[in-house]
């Protein structure tokens, strides 16, 4: 049988110097999280337990983040629900935050399932090469501000 979706998945690491409360907290503060992630258009937090957040995404549309495991500050995994997008059915992520010498190792995986389409698997590359590069600013805009914020 044929596969239904294509599945996107990159893996991102950076070392922040900052504690991994400090970086977790920042990171997973959702009403913060447009200062740092371009991707993130709008956010809206629409539930406690489990903590549910709806996003909208520059150029995919928008889901519902909804955490499937929020152990601070250590790791969290989410799941999109409620998905509206021309490009995409589904996705999430999983977040790692692991104490070392001078601060924090910060590790994203982040993964977009793609509607099946005719020609959806010629954007996977494409796709790819944008989550993976999204993800890297992203994340390297989050390690700017919380070691700037820590220098002042």
């Amino acid at each position: 049988m044929a596969q239904d979706h294509h599945v996107i998945t990159v893996t991102e690491t950076i070392v922040v110097a900052a504690t991994p409360e400090a970086v977790f907290d920042y990171t997973q503060d959702f009403a913060r999280r447009p200062e740092w992630d371009a991707g993130i258009v709008e956010t809206t937090i629409v539930g406690d337990s489990p903590r549910a957040v709806r996003v909208r995404i520059r150029g995919l549309g928008s889901a519902t983040v909804v955490y499937q495991l929020d152990r601070r500050p250590e790791r969290t995994s989410a799941a999109f629900t409620d998905v509206r997008s021309a490009w995409i059915t589904g996705g999430g992520g999983s977040w790692q935050y692991e104490p070392i010498a001078g601060g924090t190792r910060w590790q994203q995986t982040n993964s977009l399932v793609l509607k099946r389409r005719g020609f959806s698997r010629l954007l996977v590359p494409i796709m790819e090469r944008s989550l993976r590069r999204s993800t890297r600013m992203a994340m390297a805009e989050a390690k700017r501000r919380l070691e700037a914020a820590r220098a002042s």
